[in-house]
């Protein structure tokens, strides 16, 4: 198997070095042109909790893909939400016949994906590892190679040859597992993320940290509630959340023996996330574009079309975009600009 790597920071960075480190053909192909150097010149160095290793592997500046002219197998892309489109575009012509795309990303973009390139040639990947990257070529790792990785699935539910061999290979990274409900198993991630990488954005604090806090923790509620509410209303049978079953989240917003059962579910659950930044913190730090449009924002567009109202969604994208803007710094103390 033939694989790309399109996107190659934090979580493109690990999924390539483990491949790479496990003997498999896989080239990196990233536009930021000292990290491809780097990569290059001294190889791909992955830093992990349970330690650190270098590996030689075949990298590719964006431009240099058309000199090239790759036939992969497999591209996994792993960029993020507002690049989707351009680049599912872009890596067509080098997809080999029955060649897919696997959408590794935050949000939901299967549909982005497939709107270039059709539904059979697109598979779903919710990543559950924790990774980031702050240098060229030295993407790092923050959760335990012992914690859950990928959940894959087909957009059809059915478990495929294709599916099979995939989970196969991306075992070399980490823990993975496939489904028949990617759509509810999607979901879930883009609940957890909306609940996890504004608000760790706007707060300051660390994924994992968020849970700690017995503030942040009802606000977390609120919004998975939302999110819940509007992937209910599609029809989605949406998976378990920080562990605790979807729809108690809202039910937790009336009683307060469930609100205190789902934080404990919380707090447990940030034990397994690792100690890194979430996503859209990093994007802060590297003055890099946002995607809170894509997750937040995503959860209020979903629900405006089916007429499921998403305020404290909207109330988290509007004090992400001030902070973005600079308008305002991150702080714990901006949980009092939430309403209600």
């Amino acid at each position: 198997m033939k694989i790309g790597v399109l996107g190659v920071g934090g979580v493109g960075g690990v999924i390539g070095g483990y491949l790479a480190k496990a003997g498999h053909d896989v080239t990196l192909i990233d536009a930021w042109a000292a990290s491809i150097e780097r990569i290059k010149e001294a190889g791909l160095t992955v830093t992990t909790q349970e330690g650190e290793f270098t590996v030689k592997a075949a990298a590719l500046h964006i431009g240099e893909v058309s000199i090239a002219r790759p036939a992969f197998d497999v591209v996994i892309l792993s960029v993020k939400s507002n690049e989707t489109s351009w680049t599912s575009k872009f890596i067509e012509p080098y997809l080999a016949p029955g060649g897919f795309v696997v959408s590794a990303q935050n949000s939901i973009n299967e549909d982005a994906v497939a709107e270039v390139l059709g539904w059979p040639r697109v598979v779903g990947c919710i990543v559950t590892l924790g990774a980031g990257m702050y240098e060229p070529g030295h993407p790092e790792r923050t959760s335990s190679i012992d914690e859950p990785a990928f959940i894959l699935g087909e957009p059809n539910g059915l478990i495929t040859k294709r599916l099979e061999r995939l989970a196969a290979v991306m075992g070399d990274v980490g823990i993975t597992k496939t489904t028949t409900n990617l759509w509810g198993e999607r979901w879930a991630k883009l609940a957890f993320n909306s609940m996890t990488n504004a608000v760790a954005g706007f707060t300051g604090l660390t994924t994992a940290g968020l849970a700690l806090n017995p503030d942040v923790r009802p606000l977390m509620v609120r919004i998975a509630a939302e999110v819940v509410g509007v992937a209910e209303a599609y029809g989605v049978s949406v998976e378990p959340i920080f562990t605790a079953p979807a729809r108690t989240f809202a039910q937790a917003l009336e009683d307060r023996s469930t609100m205190a059962e789902i934080e404990s579910f919380m707090i447990e659950s940030s034990k397994a996330i690792g100690h890194g930044l979430s996503s859209l913190t990093q994007d802060l730090l590297k003055g890099r574009a946002i995607e809170v449009d894509y997750l937040n924002g995503y959860v209020v567009r979903k629900g405006q079309q089916v007429g499921v109202r998403t305020p404290v969604n909207q109330a988290i994208i509007d004090l992400t975009l001030r902070v973005y803007s600079g308008e305002i710094e991150p702080s714990v103390s901006n949980l009092e600009l939430i309403g209600g």
